[in-house]
């Protein structure tokens, strides 16, 4: 993908976030943050069972990749296209108590392409799953990687060190504490990996983390913890923006 064709796809990202959330109970603009909680919930109600599950695939997946990238490459595409499709779905589409069927628009869109061009990568792969020793500055992931993954937060939406959350977290239900890992995993083997999929997901990682930062001032009981929790997917989604920028790449 050229840079012109680059920039005029994530110009129609950003207009997605301006797509109107739509329910089946009119709703007035102002009332969008409550509509994306109650959603939410959802999430963590139908879905709950699930997280063990995701967490220990997750696991295993990445001490596989580790041991023998070269065979659980696409596996590793399959994995994370499958679950972003499944965020398109299961994050923004919900039948909810209050505003009836809910779809938020932009957001299943963004997520949609996330998941389609992480499946692409399978059907045309470019990431070679090969980690080698980098410069000891680039572990600097590592340590938000283990912060998203445990997403230690408690129903109050204040801090919870539950370990039991190291296996029933959000993470792997919900689209902001996994993407870091995915987006981390690619960073790890630049530069023998697929850019214009780095930049896709970083992007849209980016722009829901900055949402998140919106919403400490625009959506009710959000917490400054909870923001805290969504610094991995800020952080790390920009790098990802611009390792290219930062990391030489070495010639023979």
């Amino acid at each position: 993908m050229g840079w012109k064709r680059e920039l005029l796809f994530f110009i129609v990202l950003v207009f997605c976030t301006f797509l109107p959330t739509f329910a089946s109970v009119p709703f007035q603009p102002q009332e969008t943050p409550l509509i994306i909680i109650e959603v939410l919930k959802q999430v963590d109600t139908t879905y709950a069972w699930l997280s063990p599950l995701i967490h220990i695939s997750t696991l295993i997946l990445i001490i596989l990749l580790y041991k023998d990238g070269q065979k659980m490459g696409r596996i590793t595409d399959i994995y994370f296209g499958i679950l972003f499709l499944f965020f398109a779905l299961s994050n923004n589409i919900a039948v909810t108590e209050q505003y009836g069927l809910v779809v938020i628009t932009g957001n299943f869109i963004m997520f949609l392409a996330v998941g389609i061009f992480w499946i692409w990568e399978v059907y045309r792969p470019k990431n070679e799953y090969v980690f080698q020793r980098l410069s000891i500055w680039r572990y600097w992931v590592i340590p938000f990687i283990i912060l998203a993954f445990w997403f230690p937060v408690g129903a109050d939406l204040g801090p919870n060190f539950d370990p039991l959350l190291l296996l029933t977290s959000s993470f792997g239900i919900t689209f902001c504490p996994t993407t870091p890992l995915a987006i981390a995993v690619l960073t790890l083997i630049y530069p023998k990996v697929n850019m214009v999929l780095l930049k896709v997901t970083s992007f849209v990682g980016l722009i829901i983390g900055l949402f998140n930062l919106l919403s400490l001032f625009i959506m009710p009981s959000y917490t400054l913890w909870l923001f805290t929790l969504h610094t991995p997917l800020i952080l790390i989604s920009f790098y990802g923006l611009v390792i290219h920028k930062i990391v030489s790449i070495p010639t023979d």
